[in-house]
């Protein structure tokens, strides 16, 4: 009972946010909902203003980097400098750093999680198994921790043995991570060393341990999680589950509560486990359990399912917000609740309603392996519609840094029945000013309307399955509007001093002509803004829009930007979600754009670090080789030949840091033309 007493008198007056982007916002939020001030940090001239409303203290910092918000003695020190007395991790960084949390509290903060403890025991999927085996939650077959040095070929007669029992294929991950990171699929015995080596390399890069776990790989498996919520007496709820299947690289891409067409016994055995193995661990907090459901089609259709033990995530989720729309419970209020010695009793709502499912926007590119492409954002207005929430980490003009993860922000939709939250996604997608090089929001659009994701039964192979389709679909709807788009470009488009028109090759495309315009009539611009600049960047200015145009025999509404900027300006029109873009360069920038489309080098497709060089002066190389591997955003990508030829100059280094854009290996002579 003393214990009890200490904690309900322990009042939480400040917390410091020890994260960044829409999850610093959505604590903020959530701290304001019950009188709790934040704290954050911010570099540059001015804070985020997405923050400025919702953070009442921000500390400047000379850069802001993933480097300090993973030093967890500044994080500690700039939560004593902002006088607060709690720290929030949010996800990712810090969140699930065990050592991190026992700093916190030994400067006398209140840590807003679970207890170190808790944190150590599922910090390595390895023991998690462990623990998850003991306690009779079903898990993979597999081998619980590789440990690798320079001599990986002394490992794979271990692994050749798991493979003689279990077979191909099989699942490389790191031991220590998560979010698809050190992650490789291997289908042959000749596979084995490169991909042991490439997983390594990513876990150390991301995790700094290059352990690895070996499980036997499910071909066709759904990925269910189930949110749980703990107190500091030993009570711990399951709140309801999520389906996470719609992945790319691993990472999620769309996610939904509840999760549809689970049988009762497998959803019920599934929660009973995920309390369990919390409860093993003492678990307090938000936390959420992952499992695989095997959906091969002979085993989707039985009375109950097979599931296995994936992993514990001890910290919030990025996809929470689609629990607390079914449920109508605010996960970040429970969590600074549970930290201020509350206990939860009977008070929760255990008992959804309706379906939510959750979008992530990315600065990527789609149509080449999801690539990162981190650049300005000219204009963003979202679409408040019913049953619409924003998880928003960016302001109305803005940049996407190649330093962070490349999403935007979280579009969350609720309806009534899956059906409902799809057609509001939709509605959203299509009314949400997006202005940016280039976003993945046609690429979601082709997911939310393809059939199969209709049957509300998505495998995780869902995107490698239907890519094709998927990119068909997008292919024409793009010819479908492309000839119409000159024509609702305003024409009162701001331009730079001193610049001309160049368009990219995709852009030349789709203004090389006029359109026939005997298929569009009366264009109606409806609301149009005049997007506030933010202190962050004095030197850009955007006017955004919605409208409608009457084509054929109805309306069709259509979204827009202008933009002017320091070297040129910009118009951007999207159209039932597909965007085009016609950018006004400066001299300068086109003479630089002529340079890099030469073709005589070979380019980095995005910023990152150079980790591995494959090719040297005089090789000889086939097209789509591989010739270095590049590390951006915590994921290592292949630098592939455009063509077969032979390397003259490489112009990098291992560990050298390059730019987008920037040349890596000079051809031995320039492509024939």
């Amino acid at each position: 009972m003393q214990k009890l007493k200490e904690l309900k008198t322990r009042s939480i007056r400040r917390v410091f946010i020890a994260n960044r982007g829409e999850i610093a916002r959505r604590i903020a939020l959530g701290a304001h909902t019950i009188g709790i001030e934040s704290a954050a940090i911010y570099s540059g001239n001015a804070p985020p203003a997405f923050l400025e409303g919702w953070v009442q203290h921000f500390i400047k910092v000379p850069e802001e980097s993933p480097a300090i918000y993973l030093d967890s003695d500044l994080m500690v020190q700039l939560a004593l400098q902002s006088g607060s007395d709690a720290v929030h991790p949010g996800f990712g960084f810090l969140s699930e750093n065990a050592s991190f949390a026992a700093k916190v509290e030994a400067a006398g903060l209140v840590w807003i999680g679970p207890s170190p403890a808790a944190i150590e025991a599922m910090a390595s999927k390895a023991a998690a198994r462990e623990i998850a085996k003991q306690e009779g939650v079903p898990v993979v077959p597999g081998i619980e921790r590789l440990t690798l040095d320079d001599n990986i070929d002394s490992k794979l007669p271990l692994v050749k043995g798991f493979v003689q029992e279990h077979g191909f294929p099989i699942l490389l991950k790191a031991a220590l991570g998560g979010g698809g990171k050190g992650m490789r699929v291997v289908r042959s015995e000749s596979e084995l060393p490169e991909a042991m080596r490439r997983a390594q390399s990513e876990a150390l890069n991301a995790f700094g341990d290059g352990s690895l776990i070996i499980e036997r790989y499910v071909e066709y498996p759904r990925h269910v999680e189930v949110q749980i919520l703990g107190d500091s007496y030993g009570t711990v709820y399951a709140l309801s589950d999520r389906d996470c299947s719609v992945q790319r690289r691993h990472q999620k891409i769309i996610e939904e509560a509840p999760a549809p067409q689970l049988g009762p016994k497998t959803r019920s055995s599934m929660h009973e486990a995920a309390v369990r193995l919390a409860q093993s661990v003492g678990y307090s907090s938000a936390g959420t359990v992952e499992f695989l459901v095997d959906w091969s089609e002979d085993k989707r259709q039985l009375p109950e399912q097979s599931f296995y033990f994936l992993e514990m995530n001890t910290r919030l989720q990025v996809e929470h917000p689609v629990t607390e729309e079914v449920l109508n419970e605010d996960l970040v209020v429970w969590q600074f609740r549970i930290a201020q010695g509350e206990a939860i009793a009977d008070r929760l709502n255990l008992e959804p309603q309706g379906h939510s499912i959750e979008l992530r926007l990315y600065a990527e590119d789609a149509a080449h392996g999801f690539l990162p492409a981190p650049g300005p954002v000219h204009g963003f207005l979202p679409a408040n519609l019913p049953g619409i929430r924003w998880e928003v980490g960016i302001d109305a003009i803005d940049e996407i840094t190649a330093r962070f993860d490349p999403m935007i922000c979280k579009l969350i939709s609720t309806g009534s029945d899956r059906a409902q939250a799809i057609a509001r996604l939709e509605d959203a997608l299509k009314t949400t000013v997006l202005a940016l090089p280039i976003s993945n929001v046609a690429f979601l659009l082709s997911v939310l309307r393809h059939p199969a994701f209709a049957l509300a039964a998505p495998s995780t192979r869902f995107i490698e399955d239907h890519r094709s389709e998927l990119d068909a679909w997008i292919a024409g709807e793009r010819q479908r509007w492309e000839a119409l788009v000159p024509s609702l470009c305003p024409n009162d488009s701001p331009a730079a001093s001193g610049s001309r028109t160049e368009l990219s090759e995709l852009t030349q495309r789709i203004f090389r002509k006029k359109p026939r315009n005997e298929d569009l009539r009366d264009i109606m611009l409806g609301e149009t803004h005049s997007v506030a600049v933010p202190r962050r960047f004095p030197q850009r200015h955007s006017r955004v829009g919605r409208g409608l145009f009457r084509h054929n025999a109805g309306w069709q509404s259509f979204v827009f930007c202008q933009s002017s900027f320091p070297g040129g300006s910009l118009q951007w029109v999207a159209i039932d979600g597909h965007p085009f873009i016609r950018q006004n360069k400066s001299d300068e920038l086109l003479a630089a754009a002529r340079t890099q489309a030469s073709g005589s080098a070979i380019s980095a497709p995005v910023p990152g670090k150079i980790v591995k060089i494959l090719v040297k002066a005089k090789d000889a190389v086939q097209e789509r080789q591989v010739v270095l591997i590049l590390e951006s955003m915590k994921m290592e990508f292949e630098v592939q030949a455009s063509r077969a030829g032979h390397i003259g100059t490489v112009l990098v280094q291992a560990g050298q840091q390059v730019q987008a854009d920037e040349q890596l290996v000079i051809w031995e002579q320039a492509p024939d033309t």
